[in-house]
């Protein structure tokens, strides 16, 4: 009786569903991961970068598929961007999320904290350095709750664990590119396509930039607003189909084609494919 799934969550959880919507040939919604690029050019506003940068990777505790998890930024602003990102990001208060002083609130499950501090663990012995944040809050906010520090890492590789697994929580990868063209393969580097986000004042680089980015969303200096009257939906192992906008309401729709003749006779011009002329 069930004609359709829609299903937002995890890519592994969505292959499932979709394995098992096959041999019944059902509709199928996916909304799935995302390890979303926030690139930043030399050009770019860096004090509207960094503060996107801070919202964008550690509102609701990272625990977003839009949240910005990889940080791209042209390699002769790179240190002044970490450098700023950095003191930003320890001016975060961690806390009881229904407290108007806090910034961040906790993870959702012990489960999920401890799934999260083994990819900054991993990423630490695979040679990268966290450098802010990584552990639990030395005065925990409170007994209850699963806390984590906002979390950075530097130094990671394009295709280390870390760079192209979505982690759900608080970490940030801050990652150098050369050039254009290094920015957009490093960008479209990982099996997910989302969300992600151009920082930089050069219009037609930035919808140069958005047309090459494989990713469902592509955002020019800001990351993360979502509006109802646009589509939201990935491309690649990020899933398919579109939820908001009115594009989402023909995932649910079946389009139906009636014709009817109205003319009365027997024989119709078109009969003569195969009676002849």
């Amino acid at each position: 009786d069930v004609a359709m799934i829609s299903f937002t969550g995890d890519t592994a959880t969505g292959a499932k569903i979709l394995g098992q919507c096959a041999p019944g040939l059902k509709r199928c919604q996916l909304e799935l991961g995302g390890k979303a690029p926030f690139v930043v050019f030399e050009d770019a506003d860096l004090k509207a970068a960094v503060q996107g940068a801070v919202v964008g990777a550690f509102m609701n505790a990272g625990q977003d598929c839009t949240a910005a998890t990889r940080l791209y930024v042209q390699k002769s602003v790179y240190r002044e961007f970490l450098d700023a990102f950095l003191r930003e990001t320890a001016k975060i208060r961690v806390g009881n999320p229904v407290d108007r002083k806090t910034d961040m609130g906790p993870l959702v499950s012990r489960e999920q904290l401890e799934r999260v501090q083994g990819f900054t663990r991993r990423a630490e012995e695979a040679g990268a350095q966290i450098a802010a944040g990584g552990r639990r809050p030395g005065r925990l906010p409170s007994r209850k709750g699963f806390f984590l520090e906002p979390t950075v890492i530097a130094g990671a590789r394009q295709y280390s664990e870390i760079v192209q697994n979505e982690v759900f929580g608080p970490v940030a990868c801050v990652l150098d590119f050369s050039d254009e063209k290094d920015a957009l393969a490093k960008a479209n580097g990982v099996r997910y396509g989302l969300a992600a986000s151009v920082w930089t004042l050069n219009t037609p680089r930035a919808f140069r930039m958005s047309a090459e980015i494989q990713a469902g969303t592509v955002w020019i200096n800001d990351h993360l607003p979502i509006v109802s009257e646009m589509p939201h939906g990935g491309y690649k192992s990020s899933g398919f189909g579109k939820d908001m906008s009115s594009y989402s309401l023909e995932e649910y729709t079946q389009i139906k084609h009636v014709m009817a003749d109205v003319t009365g006779a027997a024989r119709k011009p078109w009969h003569s494919v195969v009676f002849g002329d």
